[in-house]
C-alpha cells in the first residue's frame, strides 16, 4: 500500500498539514459527538478542520483516476491550453499592422537666423 511515508513525492507540505490537523480532528470530533448540545461556531470550526484533509484526498483521487471530464458522454478532454472549436467555427485570425508615420522636427531656428549664413 502506497502513502505518503513511500511515494515518489515524498511527504509534500499538504499532506505535512492534513497530518498536522488530524489530532486536533479527532479530539474535536470525539468532544463533538459526547456533547448534549453543539452551537454552530463548532460545527465551523470542526468543517475547517476537515479542508486539509479533504485537499489531499482529492489530490490523491485525481491523480489516480483523473480530473472528471464535464459536459455530455464520449467528450474527449483537451489540454486547456489549446481552445477548441466546433466546425462551423474558426479560430480568430490576429494580425498587426505596422504604419510608418515618421515626424519632421519643428523649425527651431530663430526667424531673424533664417537665410543669414
Amino acid at each position: 500500500m502506497r502513502g505518503f511515508w513511500n511515494d515518489s513525492d515524498g511527504l509534500t507540505i499538504d499532506e505535512f498539514a492534513a497530518l498536522l490537523v488530524l489530532p486536533l480532528f479527532l479530539f474535536v470530533g470525539v468532544k463533538m459527538a459526547i456533547a448534549e448540545d453543539i452551537s454552530s461556531t463548532q460545527v465551523d470550526f470542526f468543517t475547517v478542520l476537515t479542508y486539509p484533509i479533504l485537499a489531499v484526498v482529492a489530490r490523491k483521487a485525481v491523480e489516480r483516476f483523473g480530473f472528471p471530464a464535464l459536459g455530455g458522454r464520449g467528450q474527449v478532454s483537451v489540454p486547456a491550453s489549446q481552445p477548441v472549436y466546433s466546425e462551423s467555427q474558426q479560430a480568430p485570425v490576429y494580425s498587426v499592422q505596422q504604419t510608418s508615420t515618421v515626424q519632421t522636427p519643428p523649425d527651431i531656428t530663430p526667424a531673424n537666423m533664417r537665410g543669414e549664413m
